[in-house]
């Protein structure tokens, strides 16, 4: 049995099928098709393009889109007077998937892959207004639209305990994709690993004992199912709840200040404190990116 603790990463979107594909494979713990040895730098890149819009077309015609959510894209309008169709703003306005800022008579849009794939006809009005991210914050700098910043979002992978991986799922917009105990037999995929609880750092050693002799009967039990024929989605029944989980988040800014409140500063009820440190890191990864366009910012 492993041990480790909780953590967090950002995952720039490097390009939108690749972000896509990456994340979508948190759910299988794998890895995609590797390139084969001795092929170019060029030949590398196509293969992992092309197994990459594999994957995501996989996705897509699986009826797994919500992997697309985890797709961001930018749009930015010079002039709000382009936008000149009913439909294009009533979208704007009623969908949840839509997040936009204006200032003057300049508009910054960004939304997830997702909904753009289900509303091609918008998307299509709007093709020649979008924009990379670096653009994007380059317009929000410009006009000093401090709106604008927070319609960027981030896709932050959180290891953590699988009952805190719930608690967040819980209170999330909803744009989540997770390892899955059902399809990852984790006998095979590293074993199974315990995320630390908070609690272990000043516990007493009987405590620490009991705690881990609990987790290693959970192990071999989950190892001795698995070994007699029974399937991973159904072994998992016997695992703990402080078995690591791996969950991949997708935000505006503006929606991860709102999850920071709750499990940072408590506005809905005292965090636990398993969600505290997850929160604590979130924070941390996002005002050091952001305190260098707003030397001010805090999520």
């Amino acid at each position: 049995m492993k041990f480790i603790n909780a953590s967090v990463e950002w995952w720039p979107q490097k390009s939108l099928f690749q972000h896509i594909a990456r994340v979508g494979r948190i759910c299988y713990k794998a890895k995609g098709k590797q390139p084969a040895e001795g092929l170019t730098e060029e030949e590398t890149e196509a293969f992992i393009l092309k197994r990459d819009q594999e994957r995501c077309q996989g996705f897509w015609e699986s009826g797994h889109r919500s992997m697309y959510r985890h797709g961001t894209t930018y749009f930015f309008v010079p002039n709000e007077k382009m936008l000149h169709t009913i439909h294009v703003w009533s979208l704007m306005v009623a969908s949840p998937y839509i997040d936009y800022a204006v200032k003057g008579s300049k508009v910054w849009i960004s939304t997830n892959s997702q909904f753009l794939g289900e509303h091609k006809d918008w998307l299509k009005m709007l093709s020649r207004y979008i924009v990379t991210e670096e653009y994007f914050i380059e317009k929000a700098q410009k006009y000093h639209c401090d709106d604008a910043f927070l319609l960027l979002r981030m896709t932050l992978v959180v290891t953590t305990q699988r009952i805190q991986g719930e608690s967040y799922n819980r209170k999330s917009p909803n744009n989540i994709a997770e390892q899955s105990t059902r399809y990852v037999n984790l006998a095979k995929k590293g074993g199974v690993m315990i995320c630390r609880p908070h609690w272990e750092a000043n516990s007493k050693w009987y405590q620490r004992w009991a705690s881990h002799f609990g987790y290693w009967v959970a192990e071999k039990v989950y190892n001795f199912l698995l070994w007699t024929g029974l399937k991973p989605e159904d072994a998992r029944g016997n695992l703990t709840f402080n078995t690591y989980t791996i969950c991949a988040y997708t935000y505006t800014l503006n929606e991860w200040h709102h999850i920071i409140d709750m499990r940072l500063r408590d506005t809905t009820g005292k965090a636990h404190e398993d969600a505290r440190i997850v929160a604590a890191q979130i924070s941390k990864i996002i005002n050091e990116r952001m305190q260098a366009y707003l030397p001010n910012f805090e999520i």
